[in-house]
């Protein structure tokens, strides 16, 4: 009977101990934001001090973050933050030559920044079928680049899929925040309004 009664307080114990350990799960906002300040200024050309440097961006300073600065750090770490780090930086290139095509449109009111950080066509106002077409492809291939970019951010950080509506989200208020004066912005409840 002492035997069994050991086991049954032996197990309980074990029972409450696992029942308390939770598991936190950080989600590294700071750095998220950073992150989307650093690539939304370089895309958007706001970033003091940027121009005519090709290769030293805000993005690079945020990029070091991650990369091993202890002699000890594994090589495996170092290629695995060096091949994202890379992507990283080839997806905001991308961005930044499509940025480039699309401002005409944001200026004529033709395309707008979404509540969710992406773009989309809101008017067709003075232009033709080739001009509809362009501009269709170009939003599709940037809402696709950011798409890469937001999990390639989040990839860096170690941050799971599941958290990655959180980056989109911190990067959404970036496009929308940093956006120069006369966009179209959509607000929460799906308004569209002129900045």
């Amino acid at each position: 009977m002492l035997k069994k009664t050991a086991q049954v307080l032996t197990f309980l114990s074990l029972l409450s101990f696992v029942a308390c350990v939770t598991v936190n799960i950080y989600f590294p906002a700071a750095k998220v934001e950073r992150a989307a300040e650093d690539i939304v200024e370089d895309v958007y050309g706001t970033n003091p001090g940027q121009e005519g440097k090709d290769d030293q961006s805000a993005l690079e300073n945020f990029l070091a973050l991650f990369s091993p600065q202890e002699a000890h750090a594994q090589v495996s770490k170092a290629e695995i933050d060096k091949k994202s780090n890379s992507a990283i930086r080839g997806l905001k290139q991308t961005i930044a030559a499509d940025h480039k095509k699309l401002v005409p449109y944001y200026n004529s009111g033709n395309i707008g920044i979404t509540k969710d950080g992406y773009l989309q066509i809101i008017s067709k106002n003075g232009l033709n079928i080739k001009q509809t077409a362009e501009l269709r492809r170009l939003v599709a291939q940037d809402n696709d680049t950011r798409d890469q970019l937001y999990t390639e951010v989040a990839a860096s950080m170690n941050i799971p899929g599941s958290e990655l509506e959180k980056v989109k989200a911190i990067f959404a208020q970036e496009w929308q925040q940093r956006a120069p004066s006369g966009w179209f912005i959509q607000t929460k409840s799906g308004k569209w309004t002129k900045k």
